[in-house]
């Protein structure tokens, strides 16, 4: 019996005993929880658990350097892209952290950036967000709708009282 890659946290894990319905307690430890699991892989296809976890995320040093990358972006963009500035020596090096920054979609502000930079220079950048942060994003657009204010007609008799 193979072990559970690592890089698959607990919560990993939860999610999926929660989208496969796997009748495993949540409360027991992560070790515990992987020992279930691998009891079931084969049964409900998780072979994908032995394999790396394409979605670990970020250690925050490299989560500081990106958001390094996008405030250099944003001083730059902010600036008129002038490149007496000294932020950047010419637009190949702008293209060249943007796109880096681009395959890191799931931190709202390279986001932000990628769409400023867009704006600037006229070139699209496709933004690399994982379905997970997409369905996030789509949530919070329902919840925005959903809070728009509107007029509320209530027709019917009222009692008011001043006392």
């Amino acid at each position: 019996m193979c072990k559970i890659h690592p890089t698959f946290k607990k919560k990993d894990l939860i999610v999926v005993i929660r989208n496969k319905k796997l009748n495993i307690n949540i409360d027991l430890s992560r070790d515990k929880i992987a020992k279930e699991i691998s009891k079931h892989i084969d049964e409900y296809d998780l072979q994908y658990l032995y394999k790396e976890n394409t979605r670990k995320a970020l250690s925050i040093r490299d989560k500081e350097h990106i958001i390094k990358i996008c405030r250099k972006i944003k001083t730059f963009c902010k600036s008129g892209l002038d490149l007496n500035k000294g932020l950047y020596n010419n637009l190949d090096e702008l293209i060249t952290d943007t796109v880096f920054i681009s395959s890191y979609g799931e931190i709202s502000t390279v986001r932000k950036v990628v769409k400023i930079v867009e704006e600037n220079i006229n070139i699209k950048f496709p933004i690399v967000v994982p379905d997970y942060i997409k369905e996030e994003i789509e949530q919070r657009k329902k919840y925005k709708i959903d809070q728009v204010p509107c007029l509320q007609i209530k027709r019917g008799s009222f009692y008011i009282d001043l006392a």
